[in-house]
């Protein structure tokens, strides 16, 4: 092989290399690591919500929705939630003014990282 293809197939290989990693780099949304309680979860009473993400939220743009569900319907939303972010920006925490009572909870988020791109999800708790 010349010294002119040799170039070449390292200009046509290192273009590919930036291309998929800047592919990746633009697909790497923010998601949830994990969340307290956990998702199908059977638990106490909880005085507040953790939201832990990948990476840090963007406050004005990220939030977090609590209702009950009976019979797969929503009986009721939770209006009066204090919402804080705490770990460096990564976790959003809700913090509840009253008890739960008995039931099934689901919760919906909103959130927004350093890419401005929101992404949202839901998952559903039990309270004993």
């Amino acid at each position: 092989m010349n010294r002119i293809s040799q170039i070449r197939s390292l200009i046509v290989g290192t273009s590919l290399a930036i291309g998929l990693l800047i592919t990746s780099v633009a697909q790497a949304h923010i998601s949830l690591v994990e969340s307290t309680p956990a998702a199908d979860a059977v638990a106490a009473t909880p005085k507040q919500i953790d939201l832990v993400f990948n990476e840090r939220l963007v406050p004005r743009a990220s939030r977090l929705e609590l209702s009950a569900i009976k019979n797969g319907e929503v009986t009721e939303k939770f209006e009066h939630i204090d919402i804080e972010f705490i770990n460096d920006g990564k976790t959003l925490r809700a913090k509840l003014h009253h008890p739960l009572g008995a039931g099934v909870y689901r919760v919906q988020w909103r959130a927004v990282g350093d890419d401005n791109h929101p992404m949202t999800g839901e998952f559903s708790f039990t309270v004993e």
